[in-house]
């Protein structure tokens, strides 16, 4: 009996041990040395690029791998017609077209790598979609309780925030996936005694929405329908502008960002802490089944920004519960305050 409860203490104590790493390699020749081809083409020229790398060692902890590199002997674009749009090397592992790349929709390409040891990977080919038209930016205000910190007491409360939509009309040609990214600058207010403050200040936000935001046209072919953009907080009195963009992307590219999607929102792979590299559309010529990972899209980006006015829509739902919060005071600067804002008025603030 002493024995085995000896042995139990023994085993505990090496289960406790293990318990306590905190980084672990993994070497699994697969996860770390397939290649990945990350290519977007459409008719943003700074947004159209070819990612040509390997996947690197899995270390627990690293948001930025050393991707390995792979010597290269072309990258370019095969058009349908025997048309070729070369690209050339800008930067390390990225590939950008070496004159002006025009899409046309509804023309087909295809992407060709082909690396210095002879080795040469295409993708499916893939028809250039059509541009969405984005009609309106629009905000409707809603109310919900959150948490509020104010010392050591935490406690809910109800605000009021917008949920901002895009009214875009659907070209109506097929099965289509829009990819959206939303940005904006809000206008942020502060007070001051003295006369000469510079007490208006301008604050970028880069990602209203949180998270990827890809949806499809299944239901609303050849319709006007609204898609959303994120949400503003209600509770301050500055302006806000919204910049939306949104890419117009083919079912199967659809199809695969949904698989992106679903990848980050279970925490992304074990294997590589980047969640995109997935196996796509892109294969090894005569070795098809070989393991090739990421995507070759093809694009029509869309851009539409709006400046809202948070009063007006405070204005127009007085049946919620709208609370403002305190404008910060100040010496001479609201930058003093919001220390990553700028005084100076972007253009859409501008008269």
């Amino acid at each position: 009996m002493r024995r085995l409860l000896q042995r139990m203490i023994f085993i505990g104590a090496i289960l406790g041990i293990f318990s306590c790493v905190d980084e672990i390699n993994l070497s699994l020749e697969e996860s770390n040395q397939a290649l990945v081809i990350d290519a977007w083409v459409g008719n943003i020229q700074e947004d159209t690029y070819v990612k040509v790398f390997r996947t690197a060692p899995y270390i627990s902890g690293a948001s930025n791998p050393q991707y390995l590199s792979v010597p290269m002997r072309a990258v370019y674009i095969e058009k349908s017609d025997g048309g070729v749009t070369n690209f050339r090397a800008s930067g390390t592992n990225e590939f950008r077209p070496s004159g002006i790349f025009e899409p046309q929709a509804g023309e087909t390409y295809r992407l060709v790598v082909e690396t210095a040891e002879g080795e040469v990977f295409e993708s499916n080919w893939e028809t250039m979609p059509p541009s969405v038209a984005i009609e309106d930016i629009v905000a409707e205000a809603s109310e919900r309780q959150v948490m509020i910190s104010s010392g050591q007491t935490q406690f809910f409360q109800i605000r009021t925030f917008a949920e901002i939509k895009a009214r875009i009309s659907d070209p109506g040609v097929g099965d289509l996936g829009y990819l959206i990214e939303t940005s904006g600058i809000e206008e942020l207010y502060t007070s001051s005694s003295r006369d000469n403050c510079a007490c208006t200040c301008y604050e970028n936000r880069p990602n209203i929405y949180a998270g990827m935001n890809v949806t499809s046209n299944s239901l609303f072919q050849g319709r006007n329908f609204g898609v959303s953009l994120g949400e503003i907080p209600l509770s301050y009195i500055g302006k806000y502008y919204v910049n939306a963009k949104i890419k117009a992307v083919t079912q199967s590219n659809y199809d695969y960002l949904n698989q992106v999607d679903k990848q980050q929102r279970n925490s992304g792979s074990i294997f590589d802490p980047a969640p995109s590299r997935i196996k796509g559309n892109i294969k090894k010529q005569g070795e098809e089944t070989q393991l090739v990972l990421g995507n070759f899209f093809l694009f029509q980006e869309s851009t539409l920004g709006k400046v809202l006015f948070r009063t007006q829509i405070r204005k127009e739902s007085l049946e919620l519960n709208h609370t403002l919060e305190a404008i910060p005071a100040v010496n001479i600067s609201c930058t003093e305050f919001y220390t990553n804002a700028t005084t100076i008025a972007p253009t859409p603030f501008r008269p």
